[in-house]
C-alpha cells in the first residue's frame, strides 16, 4: 500500500478525532487548507476553511456531547473515503427546532481529497433524515 495514503487515511482520523471528540476547532487550521472547496455545503456554510468552522459551531452548539466512531477508512491515490458514526444529545437549536434532549445516533460518509498532507477538497453524505426523524422534527408515517 502506498504510504502517502496511509498517511493521509492517519491524518483523516486525528483530524476528525480532534474535531468531534475532543471539540479541537484549531484542528481546522492544522488539516485543513484554507481554501478547501466543500463540495455540498450546509444551508449558509461559508466556503474554505470557514464553512468547517460554521458546520462544526452547528453541531457542536446543539449537540454538545457529540462523539464519533470509525466504521471505514479507505484510501486511493490522494482521496480519503471514511464511514464513520456520530452520537449526541439535542441540547440546542438545530435547523430551527429546539433542543429536546433526545439522545441521536447517525451515519456520515466524508470524501477528503489530500495535497501536501492538507485536505483540499471535501464531499460529505449525512443521514440528515434519520437526524430529523430522531429529534421528532418529521415523521415519515
Amino acid at each position: 500500500m502506498d504510504n502517502q495514503v496511509e498517511k493521509n487515511k492517519a491524518i483523516c482520523k486525528v483530524f476528525l478525532d480532534e474535531l468531534f471528540n475532543q471539540k479541537n476547532i484549531d484542528a481546522i487550521d492544522q488539516f485543513v487548507d484554507h481554501h478547501v472547496s466543500i463540495q455540498n455545503p450546509f444551508p449558509g456554510q461559508r466556503t474554505g476553511a470557514d464553512g468547517f468552522r460554521d458546520i462544526s459551531q452547528i453541531y457542536g452548539l446543539a449537540f454538545p456531547d457529540l462523539k464519533i466512531s470509525f466504521n471505514h477508512i479507505l484510501g486511493d491515490a490522494d482521496q480519503v473515503t471514511c464511514h464513520f458514526t456520530l452520537e449526541g444529545t439535542h441540547k440546542d437549536l438545530f435547523m430551527n427546532i429546539p433542543a429536546t434532549g433526545i439522545k441521536v445516533r447517525y451515519d456520515i460518509v466524508y470524501i477528503l481529497k489530500f495535497t501536501n498532507e492538507k485536505i483540499t477538497a471535501h464531499w460529505s453524505l449525512v443521514d440528515g433524515l434519520s437526524v430529523l426523524q430522531q429529534i421528532g422534527a418529521i415523521s415519515l408515517t
